[in-house]
């Protein structure tokens, strides 16, 4: 393949809902043309989620997280993790984005998604604490699987998810 740009990417992003098999292709490219670019290995974590291969997303994390440490990064793989019910490992990557940039974690649903996290433990407590975190007026359709709806809503789902998590923690013990 000709020399693929981060400008390609972008524009060619779309490509992960339609084609994620050519988009591999692509950053494929731009991963051996730039194998320092922490930026190819993370784009490449978007094509193999889509194409149902969290353990090759995570390799990827991993290593774009060696190149260079962001809070995006991190957030990501705590959702690589948090989609293979790693949950424990989840939340140590969540936060850590949360301790990176504060506003961005509480802007992009990390406080979401590390509920969800918690809730599947069985720590109602720590869940409740993140869904504190949520704006009054909050709203969601689900993001990646975590609890949809208002504040309200999401809060009642990770209550329901937290007694599931607290009896499945109990069954094991």
């Amino acid at each position: 393949m000709d020399k693929v740009s981060e400008a390609d990417l972008v524009e060619n992003h779309g490509l992960l809902r339609t084609d994620p098999e050519y988009y591999l292709a692509l950053v494929n490219a731009f991963v051996l043309q730039n194998p320092s670019n922490p930026d190819g290995y993370f784009s490449r974590h978007q094509a193999w989620m889509n194409l149902g291969r969290p353990d090759l997303a995570l390799e990827d994390l991993n290593k774009s997280l060696s190149l260079e440490p962001h809070h995006v990064t991190l957030r990501s793989r705590g959702n690589v993790f948090r989609s293979m019910g790693r949950y424990a490992e989840a939340i140590e990557d969540f936060d850590r984005a949360e301790a990176l940039d504060p506003v961005a974690w509480r802007e992009a649903y990390g406080p979401l998604f590390r509920a969800d996290c918690h809730a599947r433990l069985g720590n109602e407590a720590a869940a409740l604490s993140d869904c504190d975190k949520l704006s009054s007026d909050h709203w969601t359709p689900g993001v990646r699987g975590a609890p949809a709806g208002t504040k309200a809503e999401v809060i009642a789902q990770i209550r329901r998810l937290a007694a599931a998590g607290k009896r499945e923690q109990d069954s094991r013990r």
